[in-house]
């Protein structure tokens, strides 16, 4: 069997261009097995979140190459596909836990089992008792534990995350990357998450793809051999995790010296 078949997520030889002239990405091949975690990081505007969309069927494929998602080509709003944005994007008018139980309803959901779904989630992610709050009521970190609640209580098989904690504090962040850490051993969920933060990277996933400056290309893809389940805060005395820090840094600068070259 070919390492495409049977992968979450298999993209072979993709170029994309929106006017025909100019590349976003070039000649991007990404495998991600079932149940993997895998960040992509680079520079600001190498195609990371364009990657993403491409996968949740937001941009259609019109270019060279493959890409399959879950079996098949992307479409818009796949059932076992869940997209978390870098906001949290709630309802202002919906309690948090109609917020977390939104994206089951639009799935057609019936109200009592969405709500059912969602209630677990919101008490998984540190919600509990705070079901019936607006989300001006809400912290910040609190706002994005319900977004967390409202992706996995979708129940999807594929998480593709945007920088879902790159406006938080840094304090938040930490303990929302625990968190996302002991979400994903619970549920088994494949994740594409991308982010610009090489420390969270390192923290929260088995592979690191980075990818070069416009035109995207993958310059490395860095396996985390750092065991789980793991601690954000214990990683931060593990040498190994500065060293594969390092290592992705280097891969960083590579990228940005070949395109400038």
């Amino acid at each position: 069997m070919s390492r495409s078949q049977g992968a979450a997520i298999a993209v072979d030889g993709l170029h994309l261009s929106f006017d025909g002239r100019t590349s976003v990405l070039a000649d991007i091949t990404l495998h991600v097995a079932e149940g993997e975690f895998v960040s992509l990081v680079g520079p600001s505007g190498c195609g990371k979140t364009t990657l993403l969309n491409l996968c949740a069927g937001l941009v259609p494929h019109r270019g060279e190459g493959s890409i399959r998602v879950v079996g098949g080509p992307p479409s818009e709003g796949h059932p076992q596909v869940a997209y978390m944005l870098a906001r949290d994007s709630l309802l202002p008018w919906r309690t948090a836990l109609d917020n977390a139980a939104f994206g089951l309803q639009v799935r057609g959901v019936s109200a009592d089992e969405r709500r059912a779904r969602a209630r677990a989630m919101l008490a998984e992610v540190g919600l509990a008792g705070h079901e019936e709050a607006l989300p001006k009521a809400l912290s910040h970190g609190m706002r994005q534990r319900t977004a967390l609640a409202r992706t996995f209580a979708m129940d999807a098989t594929l998480l593709l995350m945007d920088e879902p904690f790159g406006a938080l504090d840094a304090q938040t962040k930490l303990q929302l990357e625990d968190l996302l850490l002991r979400l994903c051993q619970q549920h088994r969920h494949t994740v594409l998450f991308v982010t610009h933060d090489l420390a969270e990277a390192v923290a929260v996933s088995d592979r690191v793809v980075v990818m070069s400056s416009r035109p995207g290309r993958i310059v490395a893809d860095v396996p985390i051999d750092l065991p789980r389940p793991r601690s954000i805060r214990e990683l931060q005395k593990d040498p190994h995790f500065h060293e594969l820090y390092t290592q992705l840094w280097s891969h960083l600068e590579s990228g940005w010296v070949r395109h400038e070259g």
